[in-house]
């Protein structure tokens, strides 16, 4: 049915120790995380470093992630990640700044920035400026958004999701891979303020932001991993085979596995409604491998 499975969304650690600020357990090791991609045949697993400063987990540099990648050759996909607060005077950070990194980091073999989970605005200087590098350099980023009432990481943003927007189209070539409660909610038009950093149930109703959004900027993608993912999905089956149809080129499939006795059932929602022709193969395969091997270059030379 699919050549490969992808999962956009993993945190691994060579030896994890430390409990995250809302867990009990530590983050995944290379070894456990490749125990669940074997076990949900998932070939590939994209690994997202967190070392923004709110981010809840142990910080990982980005030599640590390539040890890993080298350590299991074929298994993992490298990100880099980087802070837009560089200690340097806000007004002086521009793009430049941050170019010598992010081309060492795409010579060893980087494809992508995240998870970015900085609690500033979406058009801080800073962040606009390292915006504007991965644009030049090509790396897609992927993000986590929160509203700053919440408190929780993420890039902030509003109802409707009006500074997402803002950068969207200031750089029309920059690949932005959305995520989090405060993305997903706003699958549906009838969202209120105090339900977006949750996980909104029942009908999804016309007018949600996402839905314009990805309609109107074709650089923007949706990762449908944790719980947020799939539960924009799954809380209107209806709705979501026609989202799907419509998006299947936009769509990446993520698991975000925090700890080892997490259960992510992303792969078995996408294949039961694929056998019951809910899906069709192309958009399955899309979601799992296709998409992602595209906008990551994973088969450039």
């Amino acid at each position: 049915m699919v050549k490969m499975i992808i999962d956009v969304h993993a945190h691994v650690y060579s030896d994890p120790k430390i409990c995250s600020l809302f867990g009990t357990k530590p983050f995944l090791s290379a070894q456990q995380q490749i125990s669940i991609m074997d076990s949900k045949g998932v070939d590939k697993a994209v690994i997202l470093p967190l070392n923004n400063a709110e981010a809840p987990a142990e910080h990982q540099s980005i030599g640590e992630v390539l040890s890993i990648c080298e350590k299991y050759p074929g298994r993992f996909i490298p990100f880099c990640n980087i802070d837009p607060r560089l200690p340097a005077r806000p007004d002086l950070i521009c793009a430049d700044m941050f170019l010598k990194l992010l081309q060492q980091y795409k010579n060893l073999g980087c494809k992508g920035l995240g998870e970015m989970a900085c609690r500033v605005f979406w058009n801080d200087p800073s962040l606009l400026a390292l915006l504007e590098a991965c644009s030049i350099v090509g790396f897609p980023v992927l993000f986590h958004t929160t509203t700053p009432d919440n408190n929780s990481y993420g890039v902030l943003d509003f109802m409707n999701l009006p500074y997402l927007e803002f950068v969207l189209k200031k750089f029309p070539n920059l690949k932005l891979i959305g995520h989090s409660q405060a993305f997903w909610s706003e699958i549906s038009g009838d969202l209120k303020w105090e339900d977006k950093n949750s996980y909104p149930l029942g009908k999804v109703m016309p007018g949600g932001a996402i839905i314009r959004l990805l309609r109107d900027y074709p650089n923007l993608y949706a990762d449908i991993s944790a719980g947020s993912g799939l539960n924009a999905l799954s809380r209107d089956p209806e709705h979501a085979w026609s989202f799907i149809d419509e998006f299947q080129d936009r769509l990446l499939l993520g698991m975000d596995y925090c700890a080892i006795d997490n259960d992510m059932q992303h792969i078995e929602w996408l294949t039961d409604a694929h056998n019951r022709g809910k899906i069709t193969p192309s958009a399955y395969n899309k979601i799992t491998s296709g998409n992602a091997s595209r906008i990551l270059n994973l088969f450039s030379n």
